[in-house]
């Protein structure tokens, strides 16, 4: 009986390992990592983030076979798997195929176009949103806000009001922009992973700011500007808030939720159409 009890243990391991995929998220093009990708399950909560050389372990033994396993990243085609095929292919290598894009340069006439802020600017000390970054903790939510344009704009600089920054390291943040569908973020827009890294000595008057004009972000209509704070860090880092905004957050590729009836303070500088 001994025996087939570490017989069966030596099964249950050999089975538990087989269903722990690792793997490195690669671009196709040059075989080079792509760091802090989400591995995720399509409209679920479950999911993994690689580290900043492209690695991953993702527990799958308690997902359906069925379930789809997904990769997005500005800039790249999205990965998409069976958990089935997955869990079958070997390696587990993730290799992202780069988006062609035939973006044509919009000529900037000054006359034609003023400077706006738009967004949530609110730099309240009472009212506060904490990014979910306690130390040991693996769910990776994303934070956004909506924003509508009836006239063409460009967007310059991301904005975000801290309320609390007291962070003993950098901390990394990226930023996602999404279209609108049914009142929620939709797609990736975005041509390329923007990832900001963060320091107390970054921040002007309590905001921080990322440069962004070189992305040639234009838009019109509804869009939803997003955040998420990437990796672990024992800080005390809250933003800013505002009741009465739209603010939307999910985990990995869950569903998107509304926040009650208050948004975090972000806020971004752009170039609108007269």
């Amino acid at each position: 009986m001994k025996k087939l009890n570490l017989l069966f243990a030596f099964f249950v391991g050999i089975l538990y390992q087989a269903q722990l995929i690792s793997g490195t998220v690669l671009s196709k093009d040059d075989n080079q990592p792509i760091p802090y990708a989400k591995i995720g399950i399509v409209n679920n909560n479950f999911g993994v983030q690689a580290d900043e050389n492209g690695k991953f372990q993702i527990p799958l033994e308690n997902v359906s076979k069925e379930k789809e396993l997904i990769v997005a990243v500005p800039g790249y085609k999205q990965f998409k798997s069976s958990v089935e095929d997955f869990v079958k292919s070997n390696p587990h290598n993730i290799y992202l195929y780069e988006k062609v894009n035939n973006i044509q340069e919009v000529v900037i006439t000054p006359q034609n176009y003023k400077e706006k802020n738009l967004g949530i600017n609110s730099k309240s000390r009472s009212m506060m949103f904490t990014p979910n970054m306690e130390k040991g903790e693996d769910v990776v939510v994303e934070t956004a806000v909506e924003f509508n344009s009836k006239k063409k704009l460009k967007i310059n600089k991301i904005n975000m009001n801290f309320s609390r920054f007291e962070a003993t390291a950098p901390i990394k943040v990226r930023y996602t922009i999404y279209d609108e569908k049914d009142g929620k973020p939709n797609n990736l827009i975005l041509e390329n992973d923007v990832i900001a890294t963060i320091g107390k000595d970054n921040l002007q008057d309590s905001t921080f700011s990322v440069d962004v004009s070189k992305e040639g972000i234009w838009l019109v209509g509804k869009f939803f500007v997003g955040i998420q704070f990437i990796g672990q860090s024992d800080g005390k880092v809250a933003l800013s808030g505002a009741l009465f905004k739209s603010g939307f957050y999910r985990s990995f590729y869950g569903n998107w939720e509304k926040i009650g009836i208050a948004a975090p303070a972000i806020n971004i500088d752009v170039k609108v159409k007269k």
